[in-house]
């Protein structure tokens, strides 16, 4: 009796399971989609909000400018119901100050963090910065930059391990992994990264590209299959969010947006 009962419960369990996988494979993929700041110029805040907001984007990222300039564009924002996501900063020997990030405060904002150029005391400034942040409830993704210190998802990865704080992740960004790093690794580099892949951006880029232009361009254009990206994410149950790069992108900014949303739907669609 007691054998038939332990196995009853382990096939209950073993389909619980099954039904919970299940539940994830099927669920729709739909991660926030934001608007990198340099993609977005329109004059004033409020005109910058009201344009993502009828375009159908998320909000805005990777914004330049923290304290008092971060809370107005937060303020402008929250009045047509977007988010400011993140802010774009660099950490060489001394940790970020908190008062630039203080308008994230229990936000469900990020820092999006670049090393440009490796010191002694690297290390244990973004530690110090992962530290003060995750008090405010702010999350720091290492932001891979060709040409510096932390070029490759490989130099973040390796980063996150010696400083070694749960409130350190990374942010996997297209155009610079294909400008630095082979494409065909791309779904390896992903999972090996796990939960520690806290946010993502991508742009259209052509497969085999080495200028920003062939590699940020409108989401509709490029070679590069976005569809094999984010069905990559989606294997991986990635729930964080995403941005559009737009830096150097030519053409009417609106336009570019505009396209660039219906790219992403579509995309979404077919996964």
């Amino acid at each position: 009796m007691i054998r038939s009962t332990s196995l009853f419960l382990v096939l209950l369990l073993a389909a619980a399971g099954a039904a919970r996988a299940e539940d994830a494979k099927s669920a729709p993929f739909k991660p926030a989609f934001f608007a990198f700041q340099n993609g977005v110029n329109f004059g004033s805040l409020e005109k910058e909000a009201k344009t993502l907001k009828e375009l159908g984007y998320d909000g805005i990222n990777q914004v330049k400018h923290g304290g008092a300039k971060l809370a107005a564009r937060i303020a402008a924002y929250d009045k047509v119901g977007l988010k400011v996501l993140s802010i774009y900063l660099n950490v060489r020997d001394k940790p970020i100050a908190a008062a630039v990030v203080k308008p994230f405060e229990n936000r469900g904002a990020m820092i999006e963090l670049t090393v440009n150029r490796m010191t002694p005391t690297t290390v244990e400034a973004v530690r110090q910065t992962a530290e003060m942040a995750a008090k405010m409830k702010i999350r720091v993704a290492l932001y891979p930059h060709h040409g510096n210190a932390v070029a490759t998802m490989g130099q973040a990865m390796e980063l996150i391990k010696k400083v070694d704080h749960p409130n350190l992740g990374v942010m996997f960004n297209l155009c610079h992994f294909l400008m630095g790093e082979k494409a065909e690794t791309m779904e390896a580099v992903l999972e090996k990264a796990g939960d520690r892949l806290f946010a993502v951006s991508t742009a259209g880029a052509d497969l085999g590209g080495r200028s920003w232009r062939a590699l940020i361009q409108p989401l509709h254009k490029g070679s590069f299959p976005q569809k094999r990206l984010f069905a990559a994410l989606k294997k991986l149950n990635f729930k964080g969010p995403v941005g559009l790069q737009c830096y150097a992108v030519r053409g009417d900014k609106r336009t570019n947006l505009k396209n660039s949303m219906a790219a992403w739907k579509k995309t979404l669609d077919e996964l």
